[in-house]
This record gives C-alpha cells, sequence and structure tokens, in this order.
C-alpha cells in the first residue's frame, strides 16, 4: 500500500471514530501513553512561533534561527533547549526525534531533505518548496524513507473544510467541472534602499540566502517581506493557493494538472518583482467517472474575476464549486449553498470525517503510533507541485503542458523555472 493509499485507508477507517463529531479519546490516551518526543525546530518567528506552539506538548530540544534577535523570545520560553544559528547543527543532535521547518520558502528544501536524510520525520511549512522540482525530491525521499511528514497547511483541520468535502463527496452539488478560487490579498509594497545597509548583529545574512546567489542585504525582502521577490518566495499565489486549493484537491481527488495558463497585472508600484494580481487556469483530467475539472485561481481581487472589488456573496475570499445540481462557496470558516431557495432547510449529510486533534498533534501522534497524516508529502506534495506550475506559467509567460512522469513542460523555456541553479557550495 503507498502513502496514497495509506491516506485513503487512514481517512476511511477514522470515520467510524467520528460519532458526535468528538475527537476519539483513544487517540488522545494513546499519545499520553506514549513518551514525549525530542522536538528540533527550524525558524522560530512567524510561522515558526506558531508551530513551536502547536508542539509545545512534546520536549523542545532544540532551537534554531539565523537571527538571534527573532529567536529571542522563544529562546527565553525554553532557556534549557540548545540554540543554533545554523540549522545543520542542529540536525546533527543525536538526540532530537523530528524536526518542525518554518523557514523562508527558498532554503525549505536543503533544510527538510536533510532532516529526512537523517532519518527523522520533518513537519514543513507550505508550499514545501521555491521549485517544482525541489518539492518532487522531497515528496521521492519520504517516499522511500517511508517518513511520518506534514505539510503545514493547518487549515486542513479545521471542522469547516471537513464539513464542504463530505457535501461535495456525498454528491449534494452533482458532478462537479468547474471551481473558481480568489483571494483578496495583495503583495506588500517593497523599496529596496538606495544605498548600502549593514546588515544587523546577530542576523547571520549568507546562511539566510542559503542556496541563493548572493545580493546585497536589504531590508526589504528579509523576514516576512522575502515572499515578494522571485529569488526567495512566490508571491501571494504560493502563500496562499495551497490553503485554498487544497479544499478542491481533497473534495475533488485532484493530483497534478494537464494544462497551466497563467496572467498578471501590476497595479502597485514598488521594488517587489512578484505581480499584484494572478490569474491562473488548471486543466485537471477526468478520474474514474468524474468529470474534468477547471480551477481557475485569483489574488487581488474579492471575487471570482478580475472586476470583483465587492466580496462575492459575501465572500472577500473563498472557493467556488459549480455543479450539475448547485453551487457552494466557503472559505476557511464558512460555507454557502446556492441557489439559496433551493438548499433552504438543507440537511448535511452525516459526518464521515472525524474532527482532526490538530494539525501539529496530528504529525505528532503519527510518528508516536505509525500512522498516515492527512497533509503527508505525497499528498501535498501533488497539491504544492500544482500551485508551483502556477508561477512556471506565469514566469515563462507561457501555457504549459505537463508530463507528470518526466517531470517536464516540453518546453525548454519554461522548465527553465522548474528549477533554480545553487550557488556553490549548496546541493540538495
Amino acid at each position: 500500500m503507498n502513502i496514497r493509499e495509506q491516506r485513503r485507508s487512514f481517512i476511511k477507517k477514522s470515520s467510524t471514530l467520528a460519532a458526535g463529531l468528538m475527537v476519539a479519546p483513544g487517540i488522545i490516551r494513546a499519545q499520553e501513553n506514549k513518551p514525549k518526543l525530542n522536538i528540533g525546530l527550524i525558524g522560530l518567528s512567524g510561522k515558526g512561533a506558531s508551530n513551536l506552539a502547536g508542539v509545545l506538548s512534546e520536549n523542545i530540544v532544540a532551537l534554531c534561527d539565523v537571527d538571534e534577535n527573532n529567536a529571542a523570545k522563544a529562546r527565553s520560553a525554553h532557556p534549557k533547549a540548545k540554540f543554533f544559528q545554523d540549522y545543520r547543527k542542529l540536525i546533527d543532535l543525536k538526540e532530537l526525534d523530528a524536526i518542525v521547518v518554518s523557514t523562508p520558502d527558498h532554503v525549505h528544501a536543503v533544510q527538510a531533505i536533510a532532516v529526512m536524510q537523517s532519518g527523522r520525520p520533518v513537519y514543513c511549512e507550505k508550499p514545501l518548496a521555491h521549485s517544482v522540482l525541489e518539492v518532487r525530491k522531497m515528496v521521492k525521499i519520504a517516499n522511500e524513507k517511508g517518513l511520518v511528514t506534514q505539510m503545514g497547511t493547518q487549515i486542513h483541520a479545521g471542522n469547516n473544510y471537513r464539513r464542504v468535502v463530505e457535501i461535495i463527496q456525498a454528491g449534494v452539488l452533482g458532478d462537479i467541472s468547474r471551481v473558481q478560487v480568489w483571494v483578496n490579498s495583495l503583495p506588500n509594497i517593497r523599496t529596496l534602499s538606495k544605498t548600502p545597509v549593514t546588515v544587523p548583529a546577530g542576523f547571520d545574512y549568507d546562511l539566510w540566502l542559503g542556496p541563493v546567489a548572493h545580493r546585497p542585504y536589504d531590508p526589504a525582502f528579509t523576514h516576512f517581506n522575502w515572499r515578494y521577490f522571485w529569488e526567495f518566495g512566490g508571491g501571494v499565489f504560493a502563500d496562499m493557493a495551497c490553503h485554498y486549493m487544497d479544499l478542491v484537491h481533497w473534495s475533488l481527488d485532484l493530483r497534478k494538472p494537464l494544462t497551466v495558463e497563467a496572467i498578471s497585472k501590476r497595479i502597485q508600484a514598488g521594488d517587489q518583482t512578484v505581480p499584484d494580481l494572478v490569474k491562473a487556469d488548471y486543466h485537471y483530467p477526468k478520474r474514474g467517472n468524474k468529470s474534468a475539472v477547471h480551477l481557475t485561481w485569483y489574488n487581488g481581487v474579492k471575487g471570482p474575476g478580475w472586476d470583483h472589488n465587492e466580496p462575492y456573496h459575501g465572500f472577500a475570499s473563498g472557493v467556488l464549486f459549480e455543479g450539475t445540481k448547485g453551487q457552494l462557496i466557503a472559505d476557511y470558516s464558512k460555507y454557502k449553498l446556492m441557489p439559496e431557495d433551493k438548499f433552504k432547510g438543507f440537511t448535511a449529510p452525516p459526518a464521515t470525517i472525524p474532527n482532526s486533534i490538530g494539525h501539529h498533534q496530528e504529525w505528532v501522534d503519527a510518528i508516536k503510533n505509525k500512522k498516515v497524516t492527512t497533509c503527508n508529502f505525497d499528498y501535498s506534495g501533488a497539491l504544492a507541485e500544482t500551485v508551483l506550475l502556477g508561477n512556471v506559467s506565469l514566469r515563462s509567460g507561457a501555457k504549459i503542458s505537463w508530463d507528470d512522469a518526466k517531470g517536464t513542460t516540453g518546453n525548454k523555456d519554461a522548465d527553465k523555472f522548474l528549477f533554480r541553479e545553487y550557488r556553490k557550495g549548496w546541493t540538495l
């Protein structure tokens, strides 16, 4: 049974635990009866801080951040934990059982792969990596080693997504061939310094760059704002699509697209290199007796289209499923069935997906009890790869056809965006 089959089996079997929509107490007892894990964390601010909070049930043994200033709060809260600026020294610790990676996209792959090569389970933030080929290598290693993995798409653990998946998979909307996704977010406007800027004390900037070609330090693209420069991130698209498109992939059992075509617009000033508005069209193949699916992604708008300046039916960001029997709009916390007259008094189908014990705790429980997480790298890798293919099309300016078996678009101008050359001294 491969990882994908194990995941499906896990969801199916766990449905028997969903009575009353309560988390099965046996899961909690199973964790309580097992020794605590020794956890190491790479990246301590932003998502790193919330990921640290998610694993406080375990022993926090080691902390790592290239910026000592960002690490101060975590170090103060965990004074007994060893601290490193270099992630490789943390990975070298023999006492660690599992490691969390919460760093910028451009160093995800080198760090997560190093963790897996050491034989340890890894929790890695979305979208897993900076490039398609990095994601594919991460998935390959995770599957070969049979490691417990989890991508940091925490919304996957929310109850609302589970109820939407149940509605769609129960056939309430009929056959679904069209989905539109939009996120009301724009890149932050960034202004590069006109004169050289000194690297702050305590910040190992060279190590922060990792495999990226050297460029002079500038606060405009470090810390949270790295995501708005192509060298380090993938814009709002890569930042948010894994959350919203996750609901589509999960509900419709999608994997990789056949074709992708993305276009963009700039509507803001600034030195950030990613575009403001993005539209990406994905076409997925049929799955058994299910129709092929056309998915369109938008960011920077409040509805399905570049002309939407007001929330669409009350959803400023959302996912619109269009079926032969009706439509459903959802975001993280709510959903609406349409037409409203048709679904007045709607009774949801029986719950078949149990509530999560928490996205981080699911990973912890899987490590302790030899289970498969719902966002393991096989599942989440297909999602992350799909999202990043959108940026491949966007940056190349071409509609691409994806040969998943060969890992190529067949277009040399597009293929060069599947991977970014590493600087000397850095390899996967």
